[in-house]
């Protein structure tokens, strides 16, 4: 009975998919990244374990399109992320927790309304986050693209001459405040031939709530004392990216404010980013990177600066699957404790991981 329940069930599918082939599409994505970890300090002891999504999110989606002529299109993006390790899963246990929306693609650009990144993640996502491995500070910045927003309504244009922009707009849903749980944000990117760049800046109202979903905030060792009463998140970001041959040069700065989180006072972290890709073989990618941040807590005049140096060798087995292996070495001064990504906090102000993991794309 289950196998004819099944096998009804996909030929329904595949009709379906066929059905729409003569004036859309419909696709389905996503990407496994599994390994092994070796943590040297994590809440005071050595540890290795395994882990899911340690470079990217393990996820898996749906992308379609429909034709309505006149150079408009409807599009959907539907996107799952779970952990390969135990097959929960992701973002907080909702099924499609990293992207879910659907829009309108006009000859202007396209607006879209739904779960999406914000801009920051739009124009400087890939230029200071890939290759990197793990992203410092619990990725505050989101540019390593680990919070996406709900209820927003964005706007993509197209591009022009390798210049191109989008801005966003999450709804509170607050009734009677408007402004409670929202989130808005701007950006531009321009891309021609070896050069990348470009500017962001995001605000988030309420971000414990609208990014961190109210939990978890012990956890961070860096910040997590100030987000349950930080009144918004604001983050500027510029970034560049140049290639010279076989190696790509990256750098930028981010500056994030958790705004009134420090007995109604701001604490800010300002973090500086520099990198190198090279291109060993066609099969062998290295990169070296480090992460300067140095924050700010209003009102108590400490200045903590957190440090973190990777390193980084991807050997690429074919188009869709690579092998890669790191090294991460964090830093603490001023502060109780370092820690490395998302990884939990060492008991000292030093910590350092070693990873090996494959990734598989489909």
């Amino acid at each position: 009975m289950k196998k004819h329940v099944i096998a009804s069930t996909l030929a329904l599918m595949s009709g379906a998919v066929f059905a729409q082939s003569s004036q859309g599409s419909v696709s389905i994505y996503g990407e496994i990244d599994a390994g092994v970890s070796y943590i040297n300090n994590a809440g005071g002891a050595s540890t290795t374990r395994a882990r899911s999504g340690a470079w990217d999110g393990s996820r898996w989606g749906f992308l379609g399109n429909e034709d309505l002529g006149g150079g408009y299109q409807a599009i959907f993006r539907l996107e799952n992320g779970f952990d390969a390790m135990t097959g929960n899963l992701g973002q907080n246990g909702r099924e499609f927790g990293r992207q879910a929306y659907v829009g309108v693609g006009t000859p202007y650009g396209v607006i879209t309304f739904g779960r999406q990144y914000d801009p920051i993640v739009d124009n400087l996502g890939t230029i200071l986050a890939n290759g990197r491995g793990s992203s410092p500070m619990f990725d505050l910045d989101n540019t390593g693209n680990d919070y996406a927003t709900n209820n927003s309504v964005k706007f993509k244009s197209l591009n022009y001459k390798g210049l191109s922009f989008s801005t966003m707009y999450a709804f509170g849903g607050v009734a009677g405040q408007m402004g409670t749980n929202s989130a808005w944000g701007a950006g531009v990117n321009y891309s021609n031939g070896p050069l990348s760049a470009g500017a962001a800046y995001t605000s988030v109202h309420n971000p414990y709530a609208v990014w961190y979903n109210s939990t978890g905030a012990s956890s961070i060792a860096t910040y997590g004392a100030y987000l349950p009463s930080a009144n918004a998140l604001n983050i500027a970001a510029v970034g560049a990216a140049y290639a010279f041959g076989q190696l790509t040069v990256r750098g930028g700065m981010t500056h994030s404010v958790l705004t009134q989180a420090a007995a109604g006072n701001n604490v800010q972290f300002n973090t500086y980013v520099l990198q190198g890709d090279y291109m060993l073989r066609p099969d062998i990618r290295l990169s070296a990177a480090v992460d300067l941040t140095n924050a700010g807590i209003g009102g108590t005049g400490k200045r903590p600066k957190y440090r973190q140096y990777n390193l980084v060798a991807d050997y690429i087995l074919s188009k869709r699957t690579d092998v890669y292996v790191w090294l991460i070495y964090g830093t603490a001064a001023g502060s109780d404790v370092a820690q490395i990504g998302q990884l939990p906090a060492s008991s000292t102000n030093r910590q350092l991981n070693t990873h090996i993991g494959i990734r598989h794309r489909f």
